[in-house]
C-alpha cells in the first residue's frame, strides 16, 4: 500500500468527526459498494453460528430420546439411540449443559473481544468448536457427553455474543440489518440440517456423526479466516491503531472511502497514560449511568426472544408432534425447522421498510395470537391445526425476535461498550434459554395441552415492555441512536 500519509492526509480523528454523520455523509455511505473481503469476513463468522443451531437441533429426534422406550429393561433393540437406558434427568442434563456452557461463554467473552479483538476471539472460539465436537463423538458416557456439549456451548455462546458487534462494525448504517440477520440466518440453516440428516442417522452410531460434524466448521474458518477476514476497524480505533484502522477500512470500502467510514464510526481514541486510561474505562463502563436504559433495553430484548417459548418448539419439537399424534415426529420437526430459515431473508427488508422497533411490536403481538391457536390445537387434538399454528409461530418469530433482536443489541451500544454490553445481554439470553430449556418439559408435564398459555401471559407482558423501552434504529448511526437516548434521559 502506498505512503498512509499521502492516501489519508484529509482523514480526521475518530473523536472530530463522531458528530459529522449528517444527511451528506448517510448519502456518501449509501454510494459505497463495499470490498469482497466485507462478505468474506461476515460469511466465515456465519459459520459459527451454524454451529449453535446445529447443537440446538442434533439430539431433536424421538428415537434418541422416547422416555418409555428408555425406561423400558431391557431396553428394545432399535429404541432408545442415544446412551440406551438413560433417564430423563440425565437426558435434561445433556440437553441444557450446552445452553449453560453457551451462557458461561457470552458472558466472558467480551472481556476477550475487547482485549484482543473481534477477529482473533472467533478464531480462539474455534478451538472449543473442534474440541467440543471430538468429545461428543468418541464418548460411550453420557455425562461425559454432557461435559461436550458444554464444551460446545462455549463456543456457541461466545459467536453469539461476538459475531453481531463485529458484523456491525464491519458494516455501513445502510446495510446493518441486512448483514445483521446473517447470525440469525445461518443458525436456522444449523437448526435445518441435522432435521434432514435424522432420515439417516436414526442409528445407534448415527448420532455420533450428528456430533462431530462442527469440527469441520471448526477447521474452515481457522484456515480461511487469517487472509479472508479482517478486525474491526472501530476495535482498532478504540485501541488506539489509528493507522491500522484506517488500512482495514481501505480493503472493505476503498481509500477514496475513509473520511466516510470514520464518520460513521463512533469511537474514543485510547488514552495516552494509565491514569487517563483508568479514568477512561470507568467513564466508558456499560453500568454507566448514561447507558442504563441502552442496558435494560438490551436485556429486554434478549429476554422477550427466549421467553417467547420459540426454544421449547426447536429443543422439543419431536416431542410436541408425538403427543399431538403425528406418527413420525421427523417430518413435523423437518416442516417447522425449513419453515424456520426463510423469514429471516425478508426480515432485513421488512425492518428497512417499517423499522425494526414496529416489527419487534409486530412480532410479540403475533406471537402471542399464535401461541393461543397452538394451545386450542392441541386441546381440541387436530394434528394439522398443531403443525399450522406451530409453524406460523415460528414465521412471526423469524421475521422479527429471531433475527433482529441480535442487530438491535448490536446497534444500541456505542462502539467504546458494545463488546462487554452485549456480551452481558446474550448471556441473559441464554439465561433465559436455560429456563425455558430445563423448565418446558416439567411445564408441559403439569399443564399438558396448556403448556404454551405462560408463554402467551409473558410475551403480552413483553410487548406492553417493548412499546415504552425500545427505540427505532434502522438505518441511524451510533451517534443518532445515542442523540436519542440522551434525549429520553432529559425527559
Amino acid at each position: 500500500m502506498a505512503d498512509d500519509s499521502t492516501n489519508y492526509e484529509v482523514a480526521k480523528s475518530p473523536v472530530n468527526v463522531t458528530n459529522t454523520f449528517g444527511d451528506a455523509n448517510k448519502a456518501a455511505a449509501r454510494l459505497i459498494k463495499p470490498n469482497a473481503i466485507l462478505y468474506t469476513s461476515a460469511l466465515l463468522s456465519w459459520l459459527q453460528p451454524f454451529q449453535s443451531g446445529w447443537s440446538t437441533s442434533q439430539m431433536n429426534l424421538s428415537q434418541y430420546n422416547d422416555t418409555d422406550q428408555c425406561n423400558a429393561r431391557p431396553v428394545a433393540e432399535g429404541t432408545c439411540l442415544m446412551f440406551p437406558g438413560h433417564s430423563k434427568l440425565e437426558w435434561t442434563f445433556a440437553v441444557n449443559a450446552w445452553i449453560f456452557g453457551a451462557m458461561v461463554g457470552s458472558l466472558c467473552c467480551g472481556h476477550f473481544s475487547d482485549k484482543y479483538g473481534r477477529k482473533k476471539t472467533l478464531m480462539g472460539n474455534c478451538a472449543f468448536i473442534i474440541v467440543g465436537g471430538v468429545v461428543q463423538t468418541v464418548v460411550s458416557n453420557i455425562w461425559v457427553f454432557s461435559a461436550g456439549r458444554l464444551i460446545a456451548g462455549l463456543a456457541s455462546g461466545t459467536a453469539t455474543a461476538t459475531i453481531g458487534s463485529y458484523v456491525n462494525e464491519l458494516s455501513p448504517p445502510h446495510m446493518r440489518n441486512t448483514l445483521g440477520l446473517g447470525l440469525q440466518i445461518f443458525t436456522t440453516i444449523g437448526i435445518l440440517f441435522p432435521a434432514i440428516a435424522f432420515f439417516f442417522a436414526n442409528t445407534s452410531s448415527g448420532w455420533r456423526y450428528l456430533a462431530g460434524f462442527p469440527v469441520v466448521l471448526g477447521v474452515v474458518y481457522l484456515l480461511l479466516a487469517p487472509t479472508m477476514c479482517v478486525e474491526s476497524p472501530a476495535w482498532l480505533l478504540t485501541q488506539g491503531r489509528t493507522e491500522e484502522a484506517k488500512q482495514v477500512i481501505a480493503r472493505l470500502y476503498g481509500e477514496q472511502h475513509v473520511q466516510t467510514a470514520l464518520s460513521w464510526l463512533e469511537v474514543s481514541k485510547k488514552p495516552e497514560n494509565a491514569e487517563e486510561g483508568l479514568a477512561a474505562s470507568k467513564k466508558e463502563s456499560m453500568f454507566d449511568p448514561r447507558y442504563r436504559l441502552q442496558l435494560l433495553t438490551g436485556i429486554l430484548l434478549s429476554c422477550c426472544q427466549q421467553l417467547s417459548g420459540i426454544n421449547a418448539v426447536f429443543y422439543y419439537s419431536g416431542s410436541i408432534f408425538s403427543d399431538a399424534g403425528i406418527s413420525d415426529s421427523r417430518v413435523g420437526t423437518l416442516v417447522i425447522d425449513f419453515i424456520n430459515i426463510w423469514p429471516a431473508f425478508f426480515a432485513g427488508v421488512l425492518a428497512n421498510r417499517f423499522g425494526a422497533r414496529n416489527m419487534i411490536l409486530w412480532g410479540l403481538a403475533g406471537m402471542v395470537v399464535m401461541s393461543l391457536g397452538m394451545t386450542v390445537a392441541f386441546i381440541v387434538d387436530v394434528s394439522v391445526l398443531s403443525i399450522v399454528f406451530t409453524a406460523l409461530y415460528v414465521v412471526v418469530f423469524g421475521m422479527s425476535l429471531g433475527p433482529l433482536v441480535w442487530v438491535m443489541t448490536a446497534d444500541i451500544f456505542p462502539d467504546s461498550i458494545r463488546a462487554s454490553a452485549s456480551s452481558l445481554c446474550i448471556g441473559i439470553n441464554w439465561l433465559c434459554n436455560l429456563i425455558v430449556g430445563v423448565s418446558y418439559p416439567y411445564v408441559s408435564d403439569a399443564l399438558n395441552d396448556y403448556a404454551y398459555v405462560p408463554f402467551v401471559v409473558l410475551l403480552a407482558i413483553f410487548y406492553l415492555l417493548a412499546l415504552k423501552m425500545v427505540p427505532e434504529t434502522s438505518g441511524k448511526s451510533a451517534e443518532e441512536i445515542q442523540a436519542e437516548y440522551d434525549s429520553r434521559r432529559e425527559q
